[in-house]
Formats: structure tokens, sequence, C-alpha cells
């Protein structure tokens, strides 16, 4: 991607630029924001550092990329940690610097900063990102800090200490000095008093003067003076001002930030100036469009339309697809739109609202489509539905296309609970990598976890004190068999909550098939050859095994609060035929046992992937049954 780096001046802002490289991406433009009157080194801000902008203007000739700057106008005013659009605040004037740099340079898709634990700062770059389409890359991002300044000096960043703020800094003898001076020192005093050793407590702040991605000079500091903000005796403040400074020339070198393949309309300007003026434009399009309304939806016939629900009260799932392969799929985003429209109503109907999603799968059939499918996501899952955070969220592509399915299909959870807290990250990050969506470098497989209990001696005997001498009866002519239990893995917690993934391979189906497949089925393309009747027998043997493991432990089906059923297309049984075998299935052991009354709706979902199984070297299941219950 091309990438304009937000620079402070500081050692992380350009530490980060130097990881944009690395990760392969393309630095076409710098941008600061600076103090509206150049006297004044620092502004009472939550989100800018400003001491030593006096010396960023020589950025743009050290890089030789243009470099954008705006005076910032306003103040702190929205100071809740997740950041709304407010006008007159500060970040606002971000946006204007951003929106003017897009404006000038349009093949800019991304925006790199150097936020290690701020959630403060990483939230409001991302919140300027996200109304200006563009990928917020912060690669220092919870890094550990001891490793990240050792990285910094070994790589070539030279910076000295503008601020200091903190017991043991004094600013009469370590101003002006070296990172790699300060190093042995600042892990002193992090021993002491616990200190952040890269400053991200605000006890220092620094100025990069010489970095590798500086190909053309380097900055030197000819006079300065120190500049005391408080003499308080445990912890002093000063900054050092600057009051000359010239750039040394370097020998021609090859530029690591990747330049010389730039055919940008603004490579004529590199190494120029530009300070951003004026007022916030209107808000993007994007955000300010309206949820369309049910009547504004382009409409869609009711059995194309797919619902499940599973019956729990106070914690439940809602899945929504659409199924027709004799209509073609107006697009993903129209289809995105009818089925979060459709849950949102779903929601409404039971008391609910989005505040109450806990988590949402959200399918597409194509990833290079993301940036439309989030475009649409995000005009219904906002900050101001959600005031206690926006729903986690795994974005995965699946052959839904290829499945009979429409370019979309969303799962959520939902609880009638209030606390719940969510840490949002949009950032692409050295942190979480492996994360599906824009967010991620790319990741090809999703690890998901389906539990996690603390390992403590209570859990553990909970877990063994199972109901295993609860008689189970036979149903669909299936009798308990001690090969039952190889095709499950399984977690229980007595009275609280189970969890169990059943596989389906062409071994277990041959098992369950014997009167009607050959004994060489299993091995080759044993999907090509299941009849209709086959997979009625083993989708029966699904429900019978699920049945019986959760009436052992003492749960029911209305204890569940997920069941999916995952499959991959070449299976060559239709979806809506294999919806109905598993419907029909939980109809007979609802007549049989009466143990299956869950409604109207069905209470699973049917999730067509590439491969699923036990383990990454094992994905050719037939079917791979999925279900989580919990005690209310």
């Amino acid at each position: 991607m091309k990438v304009v780096a937000l620079v402070s001046g500081g050692k992380d802002s350009c530490y980060a630029m130097m990881k944009c490289i690395q990760y392969g991406h393309q630095i076409v433009a710098v941008a600061n924001l600076l103090p509206d009157d150049d006297s004044v080194d620092e502004l009472d801000s939550y989100m800018y550092q400003t001491v030593g902008h006096q010396i960023i203007v020589s950025y743009a000739e050290c890089m030789g990329v243009p470099l954008f700057r705006r005076r910032i106008q306003g103040s702190t005013r929205h100071q809740k940690l997740s950041y709304r659009t407010t006008p007159g605040d500060e970040v606002e004037d971000m946006f204007i610097l951003l929106n003017e740099v897009k404006k000038q340079i349009p093949s800019i898709t991304a925006v790199s900063s150097g936020a290690i634990a701020s959630d403060y700062q990483r939230l409001r770059v991302e919140s300027v990102c996200s109304r200006l389409g563009l990928v917020s890359l912060a690669y220092l991002w919870k890094q550990d800090q001891s490793l990240l300044l050792q990285e910094m000096i070994t790589n070539g960043i030279v910076a000295i200490t503008v601020k200091v703020a903190a017991m043991g800094l004094d600013p009469a003898k370590h101003l002006g000095k070296e990172i790699a001076f300060l190093k042995p020192y600042l892990h002193k005093l992090k021993d002491l008093y616990g200190i952040n050793v890269c400053g991200e407590g605000g006890e220092y702040e620094t100025l990069t003067f010489d970095c590798p991605l500086f190909h053309n000079a380097r900055i030197m500091l000819d006079e300065s003076q120190v500049v005391l903000h408080s003499s308080d005796s445990i912890a002093p403040v000063g900054v050092l001002h600057p009051l000359k400074f010239h750039l040394e020339r370097k020998a021609k070198s090859n530029s690591i930030s990747g330049n010389d393949k730039s055919n940008d309309l603004y490579r004529e300007n590199i190494s120029s100036v530009f300070e951003v003026q004026g007022e916030n434009p209107l808000e993007c399009k994007a955000p300010c469009e309206s949820v369309p309304e049910a009547s504004d939806l382009v409409e869609v016939s009711s059995h194309r339309l797919h619902l499940s629900k599973t019956e729990k009260a106070d914690t439940f799932s809602i899945c929504c697809w659409l199924q027709d392969q004799s209509e073609p799929s107006a697009g993903l985003q129209e289809d995105l739109k009818l089925i979060l429209r459709q849950i949102e109503l779903q929601l409404q109907g039971y008391g609910f609202g989005w505040e109450h999603v806990l988590y949402i799968h959200l399918y597409i059939s194509d990833m290079n489509q993301f940036n439309l499918a989030n475009e649409t996501y995000v005009k219904f899952i906002t900050q101001d539905k959600c005031p206690n955070g926006v729903p986690s969220r795994s974005t995965i592509e699946l052959p839904l296309i290829q499945a009979g399915l429409g370019g979309a299909y969303i799962e959520v959870l939902v609880a009638n609970d209030q606390s719940k807290r969510v840490l949002h990250v949009q950032s692409i990050s050295c942190w979480a990598p492996s994360c599906i969506g824009p967010y991620s470098q790319g990741a090809l497989v999703e690890v998901k976890p389906i539990l996690y209990v603390p390992e403590t001696s209570e859990t553990t005997e909970e877990t063994l004190n199972d109901l295993s001498g609860v008689m189970t009866p036979s149903y669909f002519g299936f009798q308990p068999a001690d090969w039952h239990d190889s095709c499950i893995q399984k977690f229980v917690i007595h009275g609280k909550i189970c969890a169990v993934v059943l596989s389906i391979t062409g071994a277990v189906a041959l098992k369950i098939c014997s009167d009607s497949m050959n004994a060489d089925w299993s091995n080759g393309n044993h999907r090509n050859y299941l009849t209709e009747g086959q997979m009625k027998r083993i989708s029966r043997f699904c429900i019978y095994v699920l049945d019986k493991f959760i009436m052992e432990n003492g749960f029911s089906w209305k204890d569940t609060m997920s069941l999916r059923f995952y499959y991959p297309p070449n299976l060559h049984v239709p979806l809506e035929t294999l919806s109905l075998l598993f419907t029909d299935a939980f109809k007979e052991l609802d007549q049989m046992s009466g143990s299956a009354k869950v409604g109207g709706k069905s209470i699973f979902n049917l999730v067509p992937v590439l491969g699923a199984g036990k383990s990454a070297a094992c994905t050719e299941d037939i079917i791979t049954c999925e279900l989580f219950a919990r005690k209310s």
C-alpha cells in the first residue's frame, strides 16, 4: 500500500515508518500537526507531540517525500475513550490534514502512526482513517517496550530527548541526550519507579535527527535552550527548544522508502512542504448515509431469506443468509443490506439492539470485496448504537456462491448483558497478525477457539464430574457404541457449560451407512458418492450423538447457544436438502423423546467451508458439528 505517515518527529513515528517499509509498503508522504504559534513548544494536547516542531519542516528534504502540515485549531473536547466526530476537537485537524493529503495523492490507501500503548490515540487515528476510507497501520502497537527501544537503536534511529517529565529525569542532565546513551538509565528507572522505557506514559519525548529513511541528509542541532516548565523537586518538567539547526548532506545511497518506483502525480513535488488550511469539509458520505429502511431495500422473495435462532432467552444466536440458486445475487452490498436489516428487525422484535450483540461472524464470498462489505457494515453497526463498544467481529471468506447462497452470511451472538467491554482494534499491527480482514497481514487460516476455561483445580474436578451414568435411549435405530466417543472432542463444566465438536469422516460414514457402502468407500473421493439416503442416515446419527452427549451431561437442547454444521460444497447434496434432513431429524427426535422442542425456527446453521476437521492436517470431514450450550 502507498502510505502517508503521521510524524511528530519522535522515535516512534519514525520507526513505525521503517516497519511499514519492512512489510512491503511505500511511504509517499509525511504529515504533521503543529501549534498555531511557532514560538510555542508544547500544547495541552492528549493527542499530539509538538515539542521540536520547528525542525520537522526539514523532514521533506531528508526523506525526499512531500510534507503536509496543519496548524492545530481545535482543542480536546471529546475526552471519552471512544471518539465520536466532534466539531472543534483537535482530532478534526487530523481529519482535515489527511483529507487534503488524500485529495492531492489519491493513490494513498493507508496511514502510519507510532502508537504503542495508548488506546486514546489509536482509536482516534482509526476513527479518522475509517471516515476517509484509509487503513490504519500501527506496527508498534502492543510491542514490548524494552525490546522495541533496543530495536530502534539497533536499526539506526538517532533521536535525542526534547522533553523529560518523570521521577529520576532531570532537565539539566538528561535533555538533549541520545536514546542509545540513556537506554541503561531508562531501564534503571523502570526497575526503580516502573517508568515506561519508551516514554509511553509521558515520561519523555524525543526528536529524530537521523534514521535509514533520511537518505538525503541528517539533521544537526547547532543551538538550543532548556525551558523549565515545572521545577518540581520529585519530577521536574523541561523541554529543549531548538534555536538553530542545519542539514548535513549524505552520500547518495539507495532509498529504502521505495519512492524510486512511485509514479504519482505528486512525483514532481517531492521534498516540498505544503501547509493545509481551511475548515472541516462536509463529512464523508458513507458515515452520513442513513441505514436503509426495509421499504428501501431490494425486494427479496421470502423463500430466499433464511433465519435460524437458538432458544435461550438471555443468550442466543441469530443467523441469516440468502439461498436460491435460481435467483442470481444482487451483489455483495445489496445482499449484506438485506441480511443486516433482517437481523436488526429480529433483534428489535425480541427487545434487543446491536448494543446487545457480543460477537459477529461475517462470512463473505470474496475477501477482495471486503471494503465494499465493510462500507455497508459500518452503516448498521455504529458506536452511537453501541455505547459500550461495537461487537467483536471475524470476517471470513467462504464458498457461499458455490453452495448456492448469496454473497453474504451473518451470525450474531446476543446477550442481555450490558457489562461487556470491547477492545476494538482496526489497525494492522504486529500484535494481532492473524485477524481475518484488512486488519491483518493476510492470514490464510483462522484458528477459532471454541471455549476457554482457566486451569483451576475446581474446574478440573467439575469437568470430570459428568453424568455418564445416565441411561440414554436409542433413537433412529442407533445403539450406544464405544467408537462414538472417538468422533467427538468435548469439554464440560457440570451444570454450567459444555462444548462438543463431532467429526463425520469418511471412515465414520462407512460405519454409519455400512449396509449401503463398499468397504473401500472411505478412500478417495468419497464425497462424490453420497446419496440423499446416506446423508439422511448421517444427519440422524449426528443428532443422535449430540442428543446423547447433552443429555448425559445434564443439559437440554434449549440450553444451546450455537449449533453449526460445517459442510463442503462438493458434498453434492444441495443445501436445501441438507437443511431439510436436519430439520426432519429434529422433528423425529422430538416425536420420539420430546426433548427437542425448540420452537418454530431452526436452531442450527449450515455453513459451507472448503474443509473442516479435528486438526489442520485432517480437514476432510463430510460434516462437522459444533455445539455450545450454557446453563442460565
